[in-house]
This record gives C-alpha cells, structure tokens and sequence, in this order.
C-alpha cells in the first residue's frame, strides 16, 4: 500500500500520464465528503488527471507526501488500505493533511485502483485542490 500512493503522487508531480493510467482501473470509484464519483472512460481519467496536476503546479506543489497507516490484504488481488496525504509547498503545507481509503486490484500483473474514499470535499471529477492561504492556522506548523 505504500509503494503505489508513493508512485501515483510522483506520477501527479512529474505529469507522467502513462505511470497514473497503469495505476488506475476503470471503472474508478472516488468517494468524497460531498459525491460519489464515478469515472467510466480513458478520457474522463485523463481530464482529471490533467486538471489535478494543473493544481499542484499552479499552487507550487514540490511534495507529495502520501503516508500507509494500515492495510489489509482481502484475498490474493485485493488490498484495502488507509493513508494520510502532505501537500507541501518549499516544505510547508498548502492543505491540512487528509486521509484516505483505498482499494487495489492485482489487475493484469499490476496494483490498480478500483476505490479511493477521500476527506476531500470535492462534488465533482475531476478533483480540485483546496485554496489555502500558508498563514491559516488549519495547515498545522510542524515546528510549533
């Protein structure tokens, strides 16, 4: 559970389309606070994909700490885990930390994406990162 957000969020900061899409299998279910997201197509994954990187960038993402706090294998090809997410920006966080739920398939030889369940408030795909301004207090200064 900890070498695939490690590899994806890499994939998301260098805009490696063809590593994000190898880690993902369609049907895709993201389960927000908000929605429950359904991606069907190629097309729609890339759309998000392109429009979350968009986010990172424009917002000075340099880190993408995702960090396994639990997993589970259920069977041969099915893993259920739970990891906390860092988006840092010269070290410091742009977005409180969140927590999210997934579920990998052993797909075609390869851990794939069927499920992730995110604090994320999103109502929509694709997913957009939050606006939060360095000096609120919500982000959490590690050094205090």
């Amino acid at each position: 559970v900890q070498e695939y957000p490690d590899r994806l969020g890499q994939a998301a900061l260098d805009g490696d389309w063809p590593t994000y899409r190898d880690g993902v299998a369609l049907p895709f279910l993201l389960v927000t606070e908000t929605a429950t997201l359904q991606v069907e197509t190629e097309p729609d994954l890339k759309d998000g994909f392109d429009q979350f990187t968009a986010g990172l960038q424009s917002q000075g993402v340099n880190d993408y700490v995702r960090l396994a706090e639990s997993a589970v294998q259920l069977d041969e090809k099915l893993i259920s885990g739970r990891y906390v997410s860092h988006l840092l920006r010269g070290g410091q966080r742009i977005v409180p930390p969140y927590r999210s739920q997934i579920t990998l398939q052993l797909r075609d030889g390869a851990w794939r994406a069927v499920s992730i369940s995110s604090a994320l408030g999103n109502p929509r795909w694709p997913v957009h990162l939050p606006q939060v301004d360095a000096a609120d207090p919500e982000n959490g200064d590690p050094q205090q």
